[in-house]
């Protein structure tokens, strides 16, 4: 990966990087006085005994988990969008996978980007095992909860009740020999999460929505607390 110093020497520094005594992108990536080049590489950053790869992952978790705190406003959020494809098991778990590292960077503790992850990969997989035309999930992330929303198009459940029973699987043969359609699915959900609502109409399709509220404690950056989640 390289970057061109001279364009980063143009940028603002944001407020960020203050707190770090950073006068500049370049320094950032361990450049500083004379030793400027037009070009600067990470392996060149590595050789000169600086671990730029780790300090630039550290610079992102620090500047993403400032985010609540350096916007104004009532009620800050951050929305992160995916759409699934039916029957895409090659990319199965990655939504879940760059959720959970987006809350990571966030401030979240590796317990709730945990339950969250677990949660998102359960419906991710149902987005890909069950529906005809693939679906979307939608995160919404304040600094004390997490707001999940997954909806698909089709082909709806009959019978939602039984879907919520442990073992309970509408999985063909050829998907339980994949490995899937254990049945587990939004049984799994349910254990990781505080709320959860499911709503679904045949042959319009299916709506889950799900809540993780987060302790004062473990809340990221600041912000007004909820309704929802106050005490």
């Amino acid at each position: 990966m390289e970057y061109d110093i001279s364009k980063l020497r143009e940028q603002r520094r944001p407020l960020w990087m203050t707190d770090f005594g950073i006068e500049s992108f370049a320094d950032m990536l361990g450049g500083g006085g004379d030793i400027y080049s037009d070009r600067l590489t990470l392996d060149w950053a590595r050789n000169s005994g600086v671990e730029a790869e780790e300090e630039v992952e550290e610079m992102r978790r620090y500047r993403a988990s400032r985010i609540f705190e350096d916007i104004e406003s009532d009620r800050t959020s951050l929305i992160l969008r995916y759409d699934i494809q039916a029957h895409d098991f090659t990319h199965g778990g990655s939504a879940s996978s760059r959720i959970k590292r987006a809350l990571i960077r966030l401030g979240a503790s590796p317990q709730i980007a945990r339950r969250a992850g677990i949660a998102i990969y359960e419906a991710e997989m149902n987005l890909i095992i069950h529906t005809t035309k693939g679906g979307v999930i939608r995160v919404e992330i304040e600094p004390h909860q997490i707001s999940i929303d997954v909806y698909d198009y089709g082909p709806g459940i009959a019978d939602v009740q039984k879907a919520l029973q442990p073992g309970y699987s509408t999985a063909s043969e050829e998907i339980r020999e994949l490995g899937f359609g254990a049945g587990m699915g939004l049984v799994n959900i349910a254990r990781c999460t505080d709320s959860m609502s499911l709503d679904s109409v045949v042959g319009k399709g299916t709506r889950l929505r799900i809540k993780i509220f987060l302790p004062q404690q473990e809340a990221m950056g600041e912000g007004p607390v909820p309704k929802e989640t106050a005490q």
